[in-house]
């Protein structure tokens, strides 16, 4: 076993037949996604994501993944959601960014693709879209004040970037009705979020990071 490095990688390993053979006929799919999919991705340092979806979700049925943990750790894969049918269909206004995410950007690795068909309801998409965006500037700002005390003014970007990209996906899909294939889309219909070169005056950082958290805010009010 060796780490996997691509996505061809895993779709040619025997990822399909482990599976099956663990999981037998309560898996219906097995499917990456998250970050792992999406531009900046590092194999090398993270994890590709797997999630399933299952007949049973029970903690009998889930400690068939035991077997798994070896090779899942040596190849750089890990486990991310446990899905059922039932949750999915039950849970799709609670969820609409997740499920968005999921149903639009997945590689299949056995069995059906996720949430076929699925368009989240726009008012519920919206109102989570605001709900994360005013829970993560929260968080933001209180990155901001750690810049003296270890963080760098990049990595502060860089943690940014990470935390709001994925919400302005759904933010760019519950304005246009559309997904955004890259994410130089999402930077060219929000111009004030784009990675930038890195400046080391503080009076810069902080006119810097003013920009972008009113930028936040915008697009809360306007959510």
């Amino acid at each position: 076993m060796k780490k996997l490095l691509t996505l061809q990688d895993i779709q040619n390993s025997n990822w399909k037949e482990r599976l099956r053979d663990v999981f037998a006929g309560n898996l219906r799919s097995a499917f990456l996604h998250g970050n792992c999919l999406y531009e900046g991705f590092d194999a090398l340092h993270e994890p590709w994501q797997m999630s399933l979806i299952l007949n049973d979700t029970s903690a009998e049925k889930l400690s068939a993944a035991y077997a798994l943990a070896k090779p899942l750790t040596v190849e750089g894969l890990q486990f991310g959601f446990f899905f059922s049918e039932d949750f999915l269909a039950k849970n799709q206004k609670v969820y609409p960014l997740e499920f968005l995410h999921i149903s639009k950007k997945n590689a299949v690795l056995s069995g059906e693709a996720p949430l076929q068909g699925f368009s989240p309801d726009n008012l519920a998409l919206r109102a989570e879209c605001k709900r994360e965006l005013t829970s993560r500037m929260l968080q933001l700002k209180r990155e901001f004040t750690r810049l003296h005390y270890g963080l760098t003014p990049m990595d502060f970007s860089i943690s940014a970037d990470s935390e709001i990209l994925p919400v302005l996906y759904g933010v760019y899909f519950a304005q246009k009705n559309e997904f955004p294939q890259r994410r130089s889309d999402v930077y060219k219909e929000f111009p004030d979020f784009e990675l930038k070169e890195p400046v080391s005056e503080d009076k810069d950082v902080i006119d810097r990071a003013d920009i972008y958290f009113k930028a936040i805010q915008k697009i809360i009010e306007e959510l």
